[in-house]
């Protein structure tokens, strides 16, 4: 397996009664797509982060593409949030007061897409002068996605990315993703409770109180459009 991202041993207290993640070991295949699956409160969201840069492990390992970012400066590791790594987040993130093409522009890094082209691909070319506040949730969605792939990023990290969106919305987008994922040779880890993104996956790994519960490869995972999004 020719691995993009590797965690050894890595645990995080945010107190000393609060132990989120315990002694985690994962390593991801590149251009693979991968489900954290896991209620609140069992550690997915605090690994997504460390595994991104967010947020550093009480102790542990993360190598991202052969490089140990705990070990890294604050610039160091910038650079690499900038130009190799992408997060996509449920609320969007975008900033009101520029435009569709503002907000995009604003993911841009060393090595980049076609601009016009990463829009056509995701729908959005016709909103470039729009601004969020006009915009419904699944665009805004699309409008986050392009931002986050505008850098050409290696790896993508989705934090509940369909948490706010509903069923016809969220199928669009996890569809999409699939397809950029290919489109562009991505690395996808996506968090998320919700069970049907789980069966699009080439691979779930299941939390649960801070340890892996379950890692389990999808033989046969499913087409967005042939999950039942209507169910949770």
């Amino acid at each position: 397996m020719n691995a993009i991202l590797e965690i050894h041993k890595v645990d995080k207290c945010y107190t000393e009664h609060d132990h989120v993640l315990k002694s985690i070991d994962l390593s991801f295949a590149s251009q693979s797509f991968t489900v954290l699956l896991g209620q609140s409160g069992s550690g997915k969201s605090s690994l997504l982060n460390i595994m991104s840069g967010l947020l550093r492990p009480t102790s542990g390992t993360v190598l991202l593409d052969g490089q140990d970012i705990n070990r890294l400066k604050d610039k160091q590791l910038a650079s690499i949030r900038r130009n190799i790594i992408s997060n996509i987040y449920q609320d969007y993130m975008l900033l009101s007061e520029l435009t569709v093409r503002e907000n995009i522009e604003l993911g841009r890094g060393q090595d980049n897409l076609d601009f016009d082209e990463l829009v056509t691909k995701l729908g959005i070319s016709d909103l470039l002068g729009n601004y969020p506040d006009e915009l419904s949730g699944g665009q805004k969605q699309r409008v986050a996605i392009a931002r986050a792939l505008i850098k050409k990023p290696k790896v993508l990290f989705c934090d509940e990315a369909t948490g706010a969106l509903d069923e016809e919305n969220s199928k669009q987008v996890v569809n999409l993703l699939h397809e950029v994922a290919k489109l562009y040779s991505l690395t996808v880890i996506f968090a998320t409770h919700n069970l049907k993104v789980a069966l699009t996956a080439d691979r779930v790994v299941t939390l649960g109180n801070g340890h892996i519960v379950q890692d389990k490869t999808n033989e046969q995972p499913l087409l967005p459009s042939e999950v039942n999004w209507g169910i949770d």
